[in-house]
């Protein structure tokens, strides 16, 4: 299928090349889709009934702009080296070792992409239900729509970055269009069921930050598109601040005047029902699409022996039938678990990046002589994980943002570990002479 082979070819195991290099406001409408996603909604919300609009706002714009300063170091790894965020592992963890973590990654994205198909269903049916009377079996919509975004993701990048230049524009007419509806809101709510989560500021923030923490560790894979590094701030600030603030203080405000945490009632009851019908379908199918083609990098670096049109359309197809098994709750705690990686796994190959590597850009045709395991990164990235998950366990926070502990504490040992190692080579070397 030469057409679609040539559609396809993302460069997920070769450098991007100049001509191929594209600006930074698209780059930063694909991830700011991800803002006007049911997750980012419901964050809102959430952090908005539990702090009040003014402490609320204060932390979207600090959650935000901690994540516009992560994006800018790991989208520059990417700006710099035209590499997938995942054949930059194998230069920084070693051929085989970056193996065990992409499929890491590979897993925690399909679940992901699993639990948003499976959202979807769950409102699109009470939607149709009662707006319409509508029942159609829930595995109806999850394979029609599992089939939509399998093949829009199959046209890759180029197609993506049009999509999102498109409907960002529609997503947000609709929010503003909410944001009108519950600023003119006349009716005194009276919810007697209303019982806001309780959140701490450190914790709002971290929950702002954890909502796009996955996006910022896979910014290489978008901005190895990036014409300058001018064009890698702006595809960070754009999604990460910009318009993800704009969503969080959208829904806080409906949250906290409503009286409501449930996104669903919320914009029922502002009579916005079929914009919420436009929201979620548009929303879920960029949010997915975008899941998808990481997930298609992912396996390509695993088995860059099969077309990657293939992987995605296997990727798909996996991603689907996890939604027909319910996993919205019961797959929470694994998709936690395995998302804890991610974190880690960006502070050492920024570190490696900018302070071992000086900046000298990975070259592809060195990757054969590359080690298999580099134990030195894989042990920092383990204590960077093992730090996460016991700082969780007992509530222990040295920079407030859990996301940023162990982006700290990662970094810090790899950069340490890696100087023992060159004193040691240093003395070995010494020896031998």
């Amino acid at each position: 299928m030469p057409m679609i082979n040539e559609a396809t070819e993302e460069h997920a195991t070769s450098v991007v090349p100049a001509h191929q290099t594209v600006g930074g406001f698209g780059i930063g409408m694909i991830n700011g889709n991800l803002a006007f996603a049911v997750p980012g909604l419901i964050t809102g919300l959430e952090v908005g009934t539990a702090l009040g609009f003014t402490d609320s706002l204060f932390a979207f714009i600090i959650g935000g702009f901690l994540l516009s300063v992560l994006g800018i170091l790991t989208g520059l790894v990417g700006r710099y080296n035209r590499l997938t965020s995942y054949m930059t592992m194998k230069f920084v963890f070693g051929t085989k070792g970056a193996n065990v973590i992409s499929l890491a990654f590979v897993l925690s994205l399909l679940g992901w992409y699993g639990v948003n198909i499976d959202l979807f269903s769950e409102v699109t049916l009470t939607l149709l239900k009662q707006q319409l009377e509508l029942s159609p079996p829930a595995w109806l919509l999850e394979v029609a729509l599992g089939i939509l975004i399998t093949m829009t993701t199959i046209w890759g990048f180029k197609l993506l970055e049009k999509v999102s230049n498109l409907f960002v524009p529609i997503l947000a007419t609709i929010l503003v269009f909410m944001l009108y509806h519950t600023l003119t809101w006349q009716t005194e709510v009276i919810n007697s069921e209303f019982s806001p989560v309780i959140l701490s500021f450190g914790e709002a923030v971290s929950a702002v930050v954890g909502s796009f923490i996955v996006s910022v560790v896979l910014m290489p894979d978008f901005t190895r598109f990036a014409r300058t590094n001018r064009d890698t701030v702006t595809a960070s600030f754009l999604p990460f601040l910009g318009l993800s603030s704009f969503v969080y203080i959208v829904s806080a405000l409906a949250g906290i005047l409503l009286m409501e945490t449930d996104i669903l009632n919320v914009m029922l009851t502002l009579g916005l029902s079929y914009f919420a019908f436009a929201l979620l379908i548009i929303s879920s199918w960029v949010t997915n699409v975008v899941n998808l083609y990481s997930i298609g990098l992912g396996l390509n670096a695993l088995f860059n022996n099969i077309s990657e049109w293939k992987l995605i359309v296997i990727a798909g197809i996996l991603g689907t039938l996890a939604s027909t098994m319910n996993l919205l709750n019961a797959f929470t705690d694994f998709l936690f678990g395995l998302a804890i990686i991610f974190t880690p796994v960006a502070a050492v190959y920024v570190v490696d990046f900018f302070i071992v590597q000086r900046k000298s850009c990975y070259q592809i045709d060195t990757l054969d002589h590359q080690p298999s395991f580099n134990y030195t990164a894989l042990g920092a990235w383990l204590i960077g994980v093992v730090f996460t998950y016991l700082a969780n366990a007992f509530n222990i926070t040295l920079l407030v943002v859990e996301a940023l502990d162990a982006f700290a504490i990662t970094a810090t040992t790899y950069y340490f570990l890696h100087r023992l190692g060159l004193h040691q080579q240093t003395i070995t070397t010494n020896i031998l002479k």
